[in-house]
């Protein structure tokens, strides 16, 4: 399943690498993130804004760092355990 995804991009981030908390070893390199800021019409008409954490491939990055600022829209698969987590494909 896919979704699409509008909103203000605020800001790109590299998550902190996993490592072994004994050996300090990486195990995972961090994930780059876009950090959108999305609103949502609520039934009673009000506006509520969430920020949503979104993973992007690498070799995309460069094509978000321009948008910074702008609205933008981002095609997604999701995950969840409890909360869902979106990525852009």
């Amino acid at each position: 399943m896919q979704v699409q995804i509008k909103g203000k991009l605020l800001s790109l981030y590299r998550a902190p690498d996993f490592k072994d908390k004994e050996t300090g070893e990486v195990l995972s390199v961090g994930k780059h993130k876009l950090q959108l800021l999305v609103e949502t019409k609520l039934s009673n008409g009000s506006i509520k804004h969430d920020m949503q954490d979104i993973s992007i491939p690498d070799d995309r990055v460069k094509e978000f760092e321009v948008q910074v600022g702008k609205e933008v829209s981002v095609k997604c698969s999701f995950m969840s355990k409890s909360n869902v987590s979106f990525f852009v494909l």
